[in-house]
């Protein structure tokens, strides 16, 4: 199950990207996508709560929430978390932040690391 939803989120994102090669020359400019990741001492859901919270707290409109990931929108920025539990409650989170603006990408993502 975990698997599947981040395969489902990384054919998604890499499908989009190449829509996006298709397109006029004008649009063509494709989203920088900036991620980051870390190991805690948490539970997925623990993981997911917190990963929620961190993308209210940066305006984020929730567009997803499964199992494993939650993500959220603005008008120009999606961010996606990914919390995978390993054994003994220790999960793997990662955040992936996509723009058209390097440097409004690479600020979100340290805002949501520091409201994680």
């Amino acid at each position: 199950m975990i698997s599947i939803s981040m395969t489902y989120w990384l054919t998604a994102l890499v499908s989009g990207l190449g829509l996006v090669a298709n397109m006029p020359a004008a649009q063509a400019a494709p989203p920088g996508i900036h991620y980051a990741w870390q190991v805690l001492g948490i539970d997925t859901a623990q993981c997911l709560s917190q990963a929620s919270q961190a993308l209210e707290s940066q305006g984020l409109e929730p567009v997803q929430n499964d199992s494993t990931s939650v993500a959220g929108r603005s008008e120009t920025v999606t961010a996606m978390f990914v919390c995978i539990e390993n054994p003994a409650a220790i999960t793997t989170v990662m955040v992936v932040v996509a723009s058209d603006s390097d440097e409004q990408a690479l600020a979100l993502r340290e805002a949501l690391k520091q409201a994680f």
